[in-house]
């Protein structure tokens, strides 16, 4: 099995892997949504079918499926979504080559001559843009620029602690085994001092990269595992009763700050209730990364909160964060300098801030909307500990955030991450802490 299966408006051909998802197609106005999870069986005996919805019609050979079934060769997957009718076949291929660039396996019939042309014409292309960039005239470097005046608005954020609300009463608490580490930064907006880092830093729960949602959530972390007992709960009461709660502390040398994330202001829009769980128990967890491929899912991945104490304190430098035409520019733009300020989880000292270097990979905008549709792709030496840290380059000539430190990518080369665009804490901020309601009906 391969990545996804994605609109089913054309056959694919699945690569060899753990899993793949079957998504909603994809409208002008919509992302797509996940419909159904196809998994490998233990000791590779073969497939079957988890539902991913509540709110969609999942057929196999006409007859609906309840939460899961198993999957084989020649049955046809049907999907409803009540305006149109998507059907797959699915069928199993031992023969082929498999290739690991993209995740596919080619029949061994498969002719490679279309194959050969667009990579010569991609080869030609990339020649030519490289030959562009030796000829332009050099840009400002940041290498160069001095970054320690930005030391005093760069700080540890840790969780040490997460509790689980019930009607406001406390029902459940767990103290974090490994806490959970990042960076947070203070940057200007308006007449408000902002301490802005990765959503993730603050809500652990969200980002566990060892669940695969499926296995028996017995074996998952402790506070995923009361994530998902807030999620199912709330989902079978229909409304929020549970709410789940980390302590959060902010700090650099002497100076302490205490948060909780329900402090924070965070964009839901953008999030993913799953739908887990087998044949004889379903349940819900909430994330904001790419399990079912949504493009759009990591620009949820970050948090703010007005640094009330510190609003008025005018000896400490304070970042910059840069205007959406600014961070546009690095929209089509490739190799431009950036650097990336934080607090790394390595064998150096943890109260040792650092700075490295690297380039920016590319962004995907809606020009319609003037939105980003995924964050920036950029490249540089980062570790755990940098989530939440600010990336930085020169803009028009002066040093600003473009960019929070989200995660690795796990699928690229070594040094490849993903930031939020900085824009999108300036946009929620500006509308007074909250989405407007036409780009959270577009994100979701």
């Amino acid at each position: 099995m391969g990545d996804y299966v994605q609109n089913g408006s054309k056959p694919l051909n699945i690569g060899q892997g753990v899993m793949c998802s079957v998504l909603l197609p994809e409208s002008e106005k919509y992302e797509p949504q996940v419909y159904a999870t196809i998994l490998q069986q233990a000791e590779e005996e073969g497939w079957y079918l988890v539902r991913r919805t509540d709110c969609y019609q999942i057929l196999i050979n006409g007859k609906e499926i309840p939460v899961a079934q198993v999957l084989q060769h020649g049955d046809i997957l049907s999907f409803n979504d009540g305006d149109s009718h998507t059907e797959l076949k699915f069928e199993i291929f031992d023969d082929g080559e498999y290739d690991a660039s993209s995740g596919v396996v080619y029949k061994k019939h498969k002719n490679n001559k279309l194959y050969y042309v667009v990579t010569m014409f991609i080869a030609l292309c990339a020649f030519g843009i490289a030959t562009l960039s030796v000829l332009s005239p050099p840009q400002e470097d940041i290498r160069h620029s001095d970054l320690s005046q930005f030391n005093q608005s760069v700080y540890h954020i840790m969780v040490d602690s997460v509790y689980l609300f019930c009607d406001s009463v406390v029902v459940d608490a767990i103290e974090l085994t490994e806490v959970a580490a990042g960076t947070a930064f203070l940057a200007k907006e308006g007449d408000d001092t902002l301490f802005v880092t990765a959503r993730h830093c603050i809500e652990p729960w969200i980002n566990d990269e060892e669940w695969d949602g499926v296995s028996n959530k017995s074996k998952i972390l402790p506070e995923v595992r009361l994530a998902v007992k807030a999620e199912t709960e709330n989902k079978l009461v229909g409304y929020e009763k549970y709410v789940l709660r980390s302590h959060c502390v902010i700090s650099k040398g002497f100076e302490r700050y205490d948060y909780y994330s329900t402090d924070f202001f965070v964009n839901r829009s953008r999030d993913l209730v799953m739908r887990l769980g087998n044949t004889k128990e379903v349940f819900y967890w909430r994330t904001i990364f790419p399990i079912a491929h949504r493009r759009d899912m990591e620009l949820g991945d970050f948090a703010y909160v007005v640094a009330t104490g510190l609003t008025r304190e005018s000896n400490k430098p304070l970042m910059s964060m840069a205007e959406w035409e600014e961070v546009k520019g690095f929209t089509n733009s490739k190799n431009l300098d950036i650097a990336v300020i934080g607090y790394p989880l390595n064998d150096n000292d943890a109260d040792d801030m650092t700075v490295v270097y690297g380039n920016h990979a590319g962004m995907a905008i809606d020009d319609s909307l003037k939105i980003p549709v995924g964050c920036m792709q950029l490249s540089a030496p980062i570790n755990r500990g940098n989530s939440g840290g600010p990336v930085v380059a020169i803009v028009e000539g002066v040093i600003k955030v473009i960019g929070i430190v989200s995660k690795a990518d796990g699928r690229a080369d070594q040094g490849m991450f993903w930031a939020v665009p900085i824009t999108e804490v300036l946009i929620m901020h500006r509308q007074g802490d909250k989405v407007e309601e036409d780009i959270e009906e577009y994100r979701r």
